[in-house]
């Protein structure tokens, strides 16, 4: 069987030469008659090829109909859809597309046999072409094709391979590929006749027969999928349905939980526990011997919603590189808001839950202390009045948590005075008015992390006028530590009385780290000054990636503070692919941030270097209130979801 679609579409080229005004605006307002005729035959041949998707499925049935003025037929089908249906003569052109199907079942275009199916193939259903005229130039339009929902375009290319164009230099009458559609005699069935070969369909008219699946908000679909969210402890999506008739028949992929009935209007699913399953869902709905079929694509997706409960389940999460489950930190506790922290162990913070912390947590030896805020959209709020936190643990694991400080007797919020093998911050919100890590003594320490994080540095309480100053943020000399990570970070300064400040102080202050990675970070208004980052730099020091931005602050900076170089090859990459940059505002400008040698005489050849700033800023969003920085670099600077 071949079905043909004639699309005759008229162009008109207009000649425009010396007129008048009104011929002018006359000549203008028939164009733009012919360009909405044109787009109105397009849009009924479409009409025509989904009518004609109808009969080749035989999966619908027509509640009612109405005919029109013009003799078309707007048809209600069973599944909500309605069709204008224009028979016979289409349009004039000489330039039209051939719509058929192969022997083998696919779509035939201009003759182009295409990899796309007309008919079902067990099961699957098969695709309907929809066409469109794309304007190259003013008067002159080609062919595209859609086979997916309107959701991407080719173009229509002839047996040559060259791009389809429709015109108007010669004239034909076109009939559509619909010959004749009307009602039989007994009005209890629409019948149409295609154009290319006569071929005959039936389409059953019954009223009170209706399956029809409302497709969920845009938000919810994606690449024609509905996506429906896992979550722990698991519990329904619906979507509205118009089921009428005898009786519904449900069809579910395996592990979908999939409830439907007539009258009630919603349709209801629950899919497995795996993230990505996919499938079709398919309702039908019968009225005595007459069906009628609606179906929808689904795909699973992992939200995680709770910590605690993919704790629970058993699967875990990663606060930085590290696995947190019921195997490798047993005894997980939740504690809602006013609760309180008094023993080691893996404690779960209730979402937007506040606790204050006014002496030491942990007062022994432990293995561990993990404070996690449980719900991944509201992070929990700890509130250390006028206390540092001390280690005495050996995994110290913080996510999701915002860390704030009241009151400045203490000059950093952790302080490392025990050995210890993980300190890691992963994903939180830290806020301070002093310095962050401290070693205190000459202990071991195996990894310091931190990731994806928002630090702020505040003015003190008794004074926030004055920009922040001499901000040691990690001050670990001290200590003799293995790996030190500070990855995907935002460090700023806002004053609290609202006006943008500026902090400067030593960054990192290290005697000597194995391996050392500060990258893909975002500093803003904060200074690394006067010894930015001191250390001795070995092979596996990288700092990379990084964005610094100066919001007209006229403030030098020295990035790196080498306190030796015998391992510091000329060729040595390690400050590459940084970016900086000034804002001029105010006549202030930083002219330069450097990474030098400790002292002024520096050895030869001469190890400093320069990132010398960027004319254009690279950031696209700069939100100095919610700490929102986003690159325009990709790959540069912090991206924190």
């Amino acid at each position: 069987m071949k079905i043909y679609k004639y699309i005759g579409v008229a162009l008109m080229v207009l000649s425009l030469g010396a007129c008048k005004t009104d011929d002018l605006e006359r000549d203008i307002d028939a164009l733009k008659d012919r360009v909405t005729a044109m787009e109105a035959k397009v849009d009924r041949l479409n009409e025509s090829m989904n009518m004609i998707r109808v009969a080749l499925d035989g999966n619908k049935t027509i509640q009612c109909y109405t005919e029109n003025e013009d003799g078309s037929y707007t048809l209600t089908l069973s599944d909500g859809n309605t069709i204008t249906l224009t028979q016979g003569e289409i349009g004039a052109t000489d330039v039209y597309q051939e719509v058929s199907i192969s022997t083998d079942g696919n779509w035939v275009i201009g003759g182009v046999e295409t990899e796309h199916r007309a008919v079902a193939v067990d099961g699957v259903p098969g695709v309907t072409p929809q066409f469109r005229l794309t304007m190259e130039s003013e008067g002159k339009y080609y062919w595209e094709v859609s086979y997916d929902g309107e959701l991407t375009w080719e173009e229509v290319k002839s047996q040559q391979g060259t791009r389809v164009y429709a015109s108007a230099s010669g004239s034909s009458s076109v009939a559509g590929p619909i010959a004749s559609a009307a009602p039989n005699a007994t009005g209890d069935k629409f019948e149409i006749t295609l154009t290319s070969n006569g071929t005959k369909y039936e389409i059953p008219i019954v009223s009170g027969l209706a399956c029809a699946i409302t497709e969920p908000n845009p938000e919810d679909m994606e690449n024609g999928y509905w996506i429906v969210p896992i979550t722990l402890p698991a519990v329904t999506t619906s979507t509205s349905v118009d089921l009428k008739g005898d009786a519904v028949l449900v069809s579910a992929p395996e592990g979908w939980t999939v409830t439907a009935e007539i009258g009630n209007g919603t349709l209801t699913i629950i899919p497995p526990a795996q993230d990505g399953a996919e499938g079709i869902i398919t309702l039908q709905v019968n009225k005595g011997i007459y069906w009628a079929i609606d179906q929808i694509k689904v795909r699973s997706k992992r939200v995680i919603t709770s910590l605690k409960a993919e704790y629970e389940l058993g699967d875990g999460f990663y606060i930085g590189d590290e696995l947190v489950s019921k195997e490798t930190y047993p005894g997980g506790t939740l504690i809602e808001n006013g609760g309180t922290i008094s023993n080691s162990g893996v404690h779960f913070i209730a979402g937007g839950a506040t606790i204050e912390v006014s002496e030491k947590l942990v007062t022994g030896e432990a293995n561990c202390l993990v404070l996690v805020g449980n719900d991944p959209n509201n992070p929990s709020t700890i509130l250390f009045k006028d206390v540092y936190l001390e280690n005495h643990v050996q995994n110290l694991l913080f996510k999701n948590i915002k860390l704030v400080r009241d009151g400045v007797s203490e000059a950093y919020l952790l302080k490392l005075e025990t050995p210890m093998n993980k300190a890691i911050f992963d994903n939180c919100e830290i806020q301070l008015a002093a310095g962050f890590i401290y070693g205190g003594k000459e202990v071991a320490v195996n990894t310091i992390q931190l990731r994806g994080n928002k630090v702020k540095f505040i003015n003190s309480e008794s004074d926030i006028s004055k920009p922040k100053t001499n901000v040691n943020f990690c001050n670990v000399k001290n200590l003799t530590l293995t790996n030190l990570e500070i990855t995907n970070n935002v460090f700023w300064t806002v004053s609290q009385s609202g006006d943008i400040a500026a902090a400067n102080g030593q960054f990192v202050t290290l005697k000597k780290g194995d391996n050392m990675v500060i990258k893909n970070n975002t500093f803003c208004n904060y200074f690394q000054n006067p010894q930015g980052i001191t250390t001795i730099l070995t092979s596996q020091f990288s700092l990379r990636n990084n964005i610094f931005y100066n919001d007209g602050f006229g403030v030098a900076s020295n990035l790196i503070n080498a306190q030796e170089t015998s391992q510091f090859p000329e060729s040595y990459d390690a400050f590459e692919l940084n970016v900086a940059y000034n804002e001029t505002g105010d006549g202030k400008k930083t002219s330069k941030w450097n990474i030098c040698k400790s002292g002024s005489t520096l050895p030869s050849p001469d190890y400093s270097k320069v990132i010398t700033p960027e004319e254009q800023s690279p950031l696209q969003i700069v939100d100095w209130e919610k700490g929102e920085f986003v690159s325009l670099k990709a790959g540069y600077g912090a991206a924190i979801e």
